[in-house]
């Protein structure tokens, strides 16, 4: 009972060990010559080829009534090119405007940011005018000084910070102490950039040498006490520990611009979702699964419903394609052409291979919905009949209902604005929060390069917390900061007029491709 072609060929009136008798009688010469399969099935290609004309019929009926869609949704190769060409223009277009004007934000209010050390760190610039402490800043530093002292320093360690995300996002295990040496050099590129904006470094050296990265050597900021005299235990740690207090101011600084870009990543993040900006949403007409299964299984069934029919009723399209679109489109980006589309209800037998038993049955005696229309005026539906009704897909007043939700183009270049707009504001906020740290960690680690280098530091803030704090200097300082918030919101405006300047449509790229080939084809025929 394991091989089921025997019983087949059996059951067909013949056995594969019996030998084959020809029939008896005229044969018909316009009967084809029959072929069977490996089940003893009569197969004939003249049959396949009706069946397949039949299913491709009924396929081209279902398109033009709208009832299905072509599995590829209509989408040939040419316009999925062009969608993806698109996105990638979209996408590069926003991410190298972002950096432009972040770059050129920082540069616009480098000088700002100069004088604010400077008044975190000096006494006489503390207990002065906001219209003095310009007019002293000017008068002892030049242009070039006082507007780009450092940010060639910056410019390095932007690079070495890309350096460091790139090498993160491959999680390269081989070499973790790649990591460590550009946290390393950054430190000391801050630590360099920081001395120069507090006039401890001349600002005609552009970049530090290399024994500046070397610790405890001459140009190293990091001072070593005298080897003890003695290898006892107490002389030891006696040593330790004053390599330790000379090496707090600068582990102090570290930890303040630790926390600092942690406190800015967080306030940018909460800031930016309460920004206006374009966001990807779905259709508010779609229905929740949960009440949509509810009303299906509400409603009765049809007697003559077939198996296939049933199958299709009982899915939830709704669910899958919420589904789909939560696992496959990542947050930020916009939905692929095509990836939302009705459910094909074209037939998949193409006459190719017999089906199932099941298959075969259905085929043979199909099932049709039918529709008990009730003439009379009864409301009561009579029992044991199944009807139809046609009602419309939201009850009450179609003028009353809301319209629908406007889709948003969403890609780096169309949230450049808030992006951009959410940087600002953090970095202001955040500015304001630290200034009792800054005021603590700056004049200490000022005063601990001073003291390395012998240059004179009577003129510094002692570094206790919130000792050279003054009612004047937190004034200047934040007054600095509205002045950096409105230089940075200039750059904010002129940066989002060029990104709509840059924004196109998907109709108009296309319109613009277009021109771009007909132009090229006009070139090679002339």
């Amino acid at each position: 009972m394991g091989r089921l072609e025997p019983l087949t060929s059996l059951a067909l009136g013949r056995s594969p060990y019996d030998d084959v008798v020809p029939g008896e009688g005229e044969a018909d010469p316009h009967e084809p010559e029959k072929q069977y399969d490996s089940l003893g099935r009569i197969i004939n290609p003249q049959t396949k080829q009706i069946i397949k004309d039949v299913i491709r019929a009924h396929n081209e009926v279902m398109l033009v009534i709208g009832v299905a869609e072509p599995e590829n949704g209509g989408i040939n190769a040419a316009d999925v090119e062009m969608a993806k060409q698109y996105s990638e223009y979209e996408s590069d277009t926003g991410r190298t405007l972002y950096q432009l004007g972040t770059s050129l934000g920082v540069l616009s209010t480098w000088g700002v940011l100069n004088v604010r050390r400077r008044i975190l760190v000096y006494k006489k610039r503390a207990d002065i005018s906001f219209v003095r402490l310009l007019k002293t800043e000017y008068r002892s530093h030049s242009l070039l000084e006082l507007c780009f002292s450092g940010y060639p320093c910056h410019m390095v360690m932007h690079g070495l910070r890309f350096t460091s995300r790139y090498l993160r996002s491959r999680r390269d295990k081989k070499h973790p102490w790649l990591l460590g040496a550009l946290e390393y050099i950054r430190f000391h590129l801050h630590l360099f950039l920081t001395m120069q904006r507090l006039d401890l470094i001349p600002a005609s050296q552009l970049l530090p040498g290399l024994k500046f990265f070397i610790p405890f050597s001459s140009s190293s900021p990091f001072s070593a006490p005298p080897l003890p005299e003695s290898l006892n235990a107490s002389s030891i740690l006696g040593w330790a520990g004053k390599l330790v207090a000379n090496l707090a101011p600068y582990a102090t600084f570290y930890l303040c611009g630790y926390l600092w870009q942690i406190a800015c990543s967080i306030l940018r993040s909460h800031i930016r979702k309460h920004l206006p900006r374009p966001i990807l949403t779905l259709s508010p007409n779609r229905i929740s699964p949960s009440s949509n299964e509810t009303r299906r299984q509400t409603l009765p069934e049809s007697p003559t419903l077939g198996a296939a029919d049933r199958e299709i009723r009982h899915q939830n399209p709704e669910a899958d394609a919420t589904t789909s679109l939560a696992l496959d489109q990542p947050s930020g980006e916009t939905i692929p052409v095509g990836s939302i589309r009705r459910q094909s209800t074209f037939s998949s037998r193409g006459g190719e291979d017999y089906g199932t038993d099941e298959e075969d049955s259905e085929m043979v005696n199909p099932t049709l919905i039918s529709f008990d229309v009730d003439t009379s005026e009864s409301n009561e539906p009579p029992a044991g009949i199944w009807s139809a009704e046609l009602r419309p897909s939201f009850p009450g007043d179609p003028r009353q209902q809301s319209k629908e939700a406007p889709v948003y183009v969403v890609n780096p270049l169309t949230s450049l604005p808030s992006a951009l707009a959410s940087d600002i504001l953090a970095n202001f906020v955040t500015n304001i929060f630290f200034i009792p740290l800054d005021s603590h960690a700056f004049p200490i680690v000022a005063r601990a390069f001073a003291r390395k280098r012998g240059l004179p530091y009577e003129d510094m803030c002692d570094g206790s917390f919130l000792g050279g704090l003054t009612w004047r200097s937190v004034l200047n300082i934040i007054q600095l900061d509205v002045v950096k918030l409105l230089i940075s919101g200039e750059v904010w405006a002129l940066t989002t007029v060029v990104s709509q300047w840059l924004h196109v449509t998907e109709e108009e790229w296309k319109e613009m491709r277009k021109e771009e080939d007909q132009e090229a084809m006009g070139g090679l025929l002339h």
